[in-house]
């Protein structure tokens, strides 16, 4: 039995994970890399003779969107997820195929796949329900349990040679607004866990206190003359930020303004609200309502609001502003506005242009996006992630007490952290893409 990383070793990055367990390759996640393109952006699957099972955690595209890829060269996998998620993906990957589609028009960009590949994909999703184990094969099961973290996410619990192998995803153990937190099997003997938030800066921030803060910036932001854009994931931070900002406006702690949201977003923030039944009904009513009355669409043609300088919030995808996503488009005008601010919603790859646009507003105010861009709004970062926090992360192991913790999805320096950390009570590896770990 052993373990080795094809992506999201060290980094957060292409995450895909290998199993070897009773001579069956069961791969956990098949993403691609959040700031990388074309071949460049997918998991090393070059490495593997063949994949028997494929267990997807969530749809965020660096655990999913390698889906149709990996199956187009390992046909006889068969796929699983949970009963919550199975839509999204499939909604999430057609979403994929145009913004690819579209990078290759602009770069020559490749297409990695088509929506023929995704449609093929749907036929090998097995849907499985939260908490009910499944066998795979004799005396190989598996169960997936609730992640928090987004709609749909799941945990995966393998048993097999009497060894309990618990991969958390992306997890979080405390409740969202519109997501409830994770469930926890009662032990397990090997725990694969994520480790984005790994670094102790992030011990003391809470929710309460961000949404605190941002309200008040808001509030500056908006009575001043300006607008505000949240760059957000569409799936996750898209619903959260959506369901906060509004709320903040029905009880009057920023002013009423228009808020717009793009495509996907509206997408997905529909799919919890007719198909997701995590969140309370009572909450579901008053969201859907809200929406109603206050947010608009991004039309398709966007150019006349880019120029819209009336107060407005703005929530749009890419959260890291990834390139000729709405959000980078938009943040070209908006940051060159004085009285305006772009405010990101949680954690920000060194690579990405997020990253780059907060490093410009705490030093020189100058960027280069397509071309140089004087940075005179606001910038600020939020920490409002769906990841387990810092307390969580050392939580997590010391509750399900593996006799071995291998920590991955991190960058190098968070990951060190939590071994540091916990040292002295755990066997911790930390493996490097391509590096294989005995269980």
């Amino acid at each position: 039995m052993n373990f080795m990383p094809l992506g999201g070793g060290r980094e957060i990055g292409a995450n895909c994970f290998i199993l070897r367990i009773n001579n069956f390759i069961i791969m956990l996640d098949c993403g691609r890399h959040p700031v990388k393109d074309g071949y460049e952006s997918l998991p090393e699957i070059d490495v593997l003779e063949r994949v028997d099972f494929i267990i997807i955690s969530h749809s965020h595209y660096d655990h999913l969107s390698s889906l149709p890829y990996v199956l187009s060269k390992f046909p006889d996998a068969t796929v699983f997820t949970s009963k919550e998620n199975r839509t999204l993906a499939l909604r999430i990957l057609s979403n994929s195929v145009e913004v690819m589609k579209k990078k290759y028009e602009k770069d020559g960009e490749p297409v990695l796949y088509s929506h023929k590949d995704v449609k093929k994909a749907k036929k090998k999703i097995f849907p499985l329900q939260y908490m009910k184990p499944f066998e795979l094969s004799k005396g190989l099961s598996l169960t997936l349990y609730p992640a928090g973290h987004v709609m749909g996410a799941s945990s995966i619990l393998i048993e097999a040679s009497d060894k309990r192998v618990f991969y958390t995803g992306d997890i979080s153990l405390s409740s969202q607004l519109t997501v409830p937190e994770a469930t926890l099997p009662d032990q397990a003997d090997i725990v694969i866990s994520e480790g984005t938030y790994g670094l102790k800066e992030t011990l003391s921030v809470n929710r309460e206190m961000e949404t605190h803060r941002l309200s008040r910036k808001l509030k500056k932001i908006l009575e001043s003359g300006g607008r505000a854009m949240l760059p957000v994931f569409a799936l996750g931070r898209g619903q959260e930020a959506l369901y906060m900002i509004l709320k903040l406006i029905e009880t009057g702690k920023i002013p009423r303004v228009p808020v717009y949201i793009n495509g996907m977003v509206h997408v997905l923030t529909d799919l919890l609200l007719k198909e997701h039944n995590g969140m309370d009904p009572e909450k579901k009513a008053w969201f859907k309502e809200a929406i109603r009355r206050y947010v608009n669409i991004v039309p398709r043609n966007a150019s006349s609001l880019i120029d819209d300088k009336r107060p407005m919030i703005l929530i749009l995808s890419s959260g890291m502003l990834i390139e000729d996503t709405l959000s980078y488009i938009f943040a070209h005008q908006i940051l060159q506005e004085s009285n305006s601010a772009v405010y990101f919603m949680g954690y920000q790859s060194p690579e990405s242009p997020g990253f780059a646009v907060l490093e410009a507003f705490k030093s020189t105010k100058k960027l280069e996006l397509d071309e140089e861009v004087d940075v005179l709004s606001d910038v600020d970062i939020f920490n409002f992630s769906g990841h387990a926090s810092y307390p969580e992360l050392l939580e997590i192991p010391r509750r399900l007490q593996p006799e071995k913790l291998i920590y991955v999805h991190g960058d190098e320096d968070a990951l060190e952290n939590l071994r540091e950390e916990l040292q002295y009570e755990f066997q911790i590896e930390i493996p490097e893409n391509l590096e294989r770990i005995a269980l």
